[in-house]
């Protein structure tokens, strides 16, 4: 084949050799069918085959539940289907059924997702329950259920609480120390007091237990004080009589009376 320095003596004789060459150097590039590619097969200068691709471990993609796309060639793209269903904040893709689902917009403020096997979800966002009721004065006078909540208002109305209490000084003209659910005391004479009760009870079918004692002289059978309700009580009020330990009626500075009933 002729050089750049070689002498050019026959112009069609050394484009003939020299085609011959090219096509002898070049041979490796002819040939391979639609889709080959080439490949190189030494380090060697023009040392090519052509191959078909190694179309690698992907042949095709396929969408599942929730995704939508897929193909098996050429750029693939696929969407999260359930994300695009999704329009606004707070919105919820609960199933509908197998590999199914469906949007649950959001609620409004306050209100709880809640189990609800009518709606297609089977969910559905309900009004917050307030929690436990509270007790109605029959709940607590029945004093049997364990689903409502005692108040402050109504927890007298249990037949273990009291009803009233009080504290008196029955000297002179008597006066309430301490009290709840008493409204006044009346001096019947000595050693005999009329009590009055602020909300009453239902009839006079009540317990009353009663104490006394005086605070100040020597203790003695003057001193050692008894108390007891005396006459038919009324809904609203009953006697009391306190007595030393001789049985001689005499006014105390110390009473403590306490009943139990139902109002």
């Amino acid at each position: 084949m002729p050089t750049s320095t070689s002498l050019v003596t026959n112009l069609p004789a050394d484009f003939n050799t020299f085609g011959q060459g090219v096509d002898t150097s070049m041979a490796q590039l002819k040939g391979g069918t639609t889709g080959q590619i080439l490949s190189k097969t030494s380090a060697t200068d023009m040392a090519f085959t052509w191959i078909t691709p190694n179309p690698g471990d992907i042949t095709g993609v396929t969408a599942g539940t929730g995704i939508s796309g897929g193909g098996t060639s050429g750029d693939v793209t696929v969407t999260n289907s359930m994300a695009t269903a999704m329009t606004t904040k707070g919105d919820l893709v609960p199933a509908t059924g197998s590999a199914a689902f469906a949007r649950l917009g959001v609620g409004t403020n306050g209100q709880v997702l809640t189990a609800d096997s009518t709606a297609a979800t089977g969910l559905a966002w309900a009004a917050a329950s307030s929690g436990l009721s509270a007790a109605s004065q029959a709940e607590m006078e029945t004093a049997s259920s364990t689903t409502v909540a005692v108040t402050p208002g109504r927890q007298q109305y249990h037949p273990s609480a009291a009803k009233f209490w009080i504290k008196f000084n029955g000297t002179g003209t008597p006066s309430i120390t301490a009290s709840y659910n008493f409204t006044s005391i009346t001096d019947s004479g000595t050693g005999y007091y009329e009590l009055y009760i602020g909300t009453d009870f239902s009839s006079g079918s009540y317990c009353v237990v009663a104490s006394s004692t005086k605070l100040s002289g020597a203790s003695s059978d003057a001193t050692i004080m008894m108390a007891s309700p005396v006459g038919a009580y009324s809904a609203g009020n009953f006697g009391l009589i306190t007595s030393n330990l001789a049985g001689t009626l005499s006014d105390s500075d110390a009473n403590f009376v306490v009943g139990y009933g139902d109002q």
